[in-house]
């Protein structure tokens, strides 16, 4: 029979789980109204990205309540810490893809001057970063970890191609200057996304093992700091 403390756990784990799903998709619709710079899409993203904040602010006043009136202690306490600073993680995605979002808005009678291959790219390893690392929260399973390491090494391949790109253009016509800009700063805020994963997983792994576990280093020419 579960205890008092384990019921309002599993709650709370279970507003942590709508609460990536709704950070992702909010990503992925943010990526879609950029595409096709869907202002209608935008604003739906926006209200979205809304309702990310309304439930990290739920997580965060449901895990204070839990430890100060349940006083957790060792592992269900380091759940706890987790699932916060996972929340704000999550809050801080769905500010990225309001953001995003605003560039629709602010895009107002322009086009695309290029097609878009990189930015859903990036938009895709940081959906994926992020599922990674929750499965680790939210099952404990700690064996995936490790590919985040290649998708980042990719991601900062596909920034780094992607500039380079649009710098080539920048070269050859005239009246893009805005319009690349926003290309650099959605690139960027999916970027963002993605480290937020690697703060996730790392905590992932706190929680799971006790021990911590620096992550992002092994395809940067450095070995990742070992547990201890």
């Amino acid at each position: 029979m579960s205890t008092l403390l384990e019921i309002h756990i599993g709650e709370i784990k279970k507003k942590l789980a709508d609460l990536h799903r709704l950070a992702a998709s909010s990503l992925t619709d943010a990526m879609e109204a950029f595409a096709k710079l869907d202002e209608k899409m935008g604003s739906e993203v926006k209200a979205k990205s809304s309702r990310v904040e309304d439930l990290s602010d739920n997580i965060e006043a449901n895990v204070f309540e839990t430890i100060a009136r349940r006083q957790p202690v060792a592992s269900d306490l380091r759940k706890l810490a987790t699932y916060l600073l996972v929340s704000h993680s999550l809050y801080r995605v769905g500010r990225y893809a309001y953001k995003i979002a605003h560039i629709v808005t602010l895009c107002d009678g322009k086009e695309h001057f290029k097609d878009l291959e990189s930015l859903p790219y990036l938009a895709e390893i940081a959906v994926k970063t992020l599922d990674i690392a929750m499965k680790g929260v939210l099952e404990e399973d700690l064996s995936g970890i490790d590919q985040l390491e290649k998708l980042e090494a990719d991601s900062d391949r596909e920034t780094s191609e992607m500039f380079q790109e649009i710098v080539d253009y920048l070269r050859k016509q005239r009246d893009i200057t805005t319009m690349a800009m926003y290309y650099v700063i959605v690139g960027r805020y999916f970027e963002r996304a993605a480290d937020h994963a690697f703060t996730i997983a790392e905590r992932a792994w706190f929680m799971v093992t006790g021990n911590r576990k620096k992550l992002g280093l092994a395809f940067k020419g450095r070995s990742p700091q070992a547990p201890h």
